[in-house]
């Protein structure tokens, strides 16, 4: 069976689409097979993106196109969620997915956020166990990014050590619908190294 990440967040505009995109080329250029599954009808990211380009390397599903047989030859499944889910959803994924990730920014009403909804995942043991954040969109330059990593740490919460820093080159691969290393920026290459580092820590 594939390992299941499903990104989700109670906020809008923190990344989501942008990291389940990236993070499913990330695996898909590893070797591994990848799928990505876009939850979010009501916005479908994802789904645009994949069809503004000549093609991700990876497929990109809405629920009702999901056969059970792709799914269990696929090596890894990003579920992009529905966009700011109810709680109860949220709980759920404990049962549907091996890593809950949440995205969130160095903002102090952001991480403020995370915080109070991480407190709300720890209720659940299962959940708590599988729950990540991952510290997104970090000013390039500055500690803002390791202050709050460490902040989040400090509180009892599981986050990765990996940061996603803020390039221009997410904005335009979203553009092109293709991934940010095929964009032509000189700080392309940070952006998906960061992403690389971000999909071995995972997996």
């Amino acid at each position: 069976m594939p390992q299941v990440i499903a990104v989700t967040s109670e906020k809008g505009g923190v990344g989501k689409s942008t990291l389940s995109v990236h993070l499913a080329g990330a695996f898909a250029e590893r070797g591994l097979s990848a799928v990505l599954i876009d939850e979010d009808g009501r916005v479908g990211s994802a789904i645009r993106w994949d069809r503004r380009g000549p093609s991700l390397p990876f497929p990109v599903l809405e629920p009702h196109d999901i056969k059970p047989k792709k799914l269990r030859e696929a090596d890894v499944v990003v579920i992009d969620t529905e966009g700011r889910p109810k709680r109860k959803e949220l709980r759920t994924l404990g049962e549907r997915a091996d890593i809950i990730l949440v995205p969130s920014s160095v903002s102090p009403l952001e991480l403020e956020a995370t915080a109070e909804l991480m407190a709300f995942l720890h209720e659940d043991p299962q959940t708590r166990r599988r729950t990540r954040v991952v510290v997104n969109r970090v000013p390039p330059t500055g500690r803002a990014g390791e202050v709050a990593r460490e902040d989040l740490r400090e509180g009892g919460v599981n986050v990765c050590n990996t940061l996603v820093r803020s390039y221009a080159a997410y904005v335009r691969a979203a553009e092109l619908g293709v991934l940010c290393r095929d964009v032509p920026d000189p700080r392309a290459a940070l952006a998906w190294a960061d992403i690389v580092t971000l999909s071995r820590e995972l997996l």
